[in-house]
C-alpha cells in the first residue's frame, strides 16, 4: 500500500491561568529574554525595576510577556 506524505499548519489557541510576581515576570524577562533599553541612544541591558513598571504601564507588554512566560513554564512532553 502506497505511503503518502501531508503537511499542514493549524491554529491552537491556548488559555492559561498564571500566578507570577511582577517583579518575577520582569527579572525573568531580562534574563531569558534579553531585553534592552535605550540609554541616551545607547543600547543597554534593561534592568528590572524599569521592566516592571512598563508592565504596570503597558497592558499589551503585559500580555506578551504573560504569554511567553506561560508558554517557558510549561511542561513538555
Amino acid at each position: 500500500m502506497p505511503a503518502y506524505k501531508v503537511q499542514w499548519q493549524q491554529r491552537v489557541d491556548v488559555t492559561a491561568t498564571v500566578t507570577v510576581e511582577l517583579d518575577e515576570l520582569a527579572a525573568w524577562a531580562c534574563e531569558h529574554l534579553g531585553l534592552r533599553t535605550l540609554d541616551v541612544g545607547t543600547p543597554t541591558d534593561a534592568a528590572p525595576v524599569g521592566v516592571r513598571r512598563m508592565l504596570e504601564l503597558n497592558r499589551p507588554l503585559r500580555e506578551e510577556l504573560l504569554q511567553r512566560w506561560a508558554a517557558a513554564h510549561m511542561p513538555h512532553r
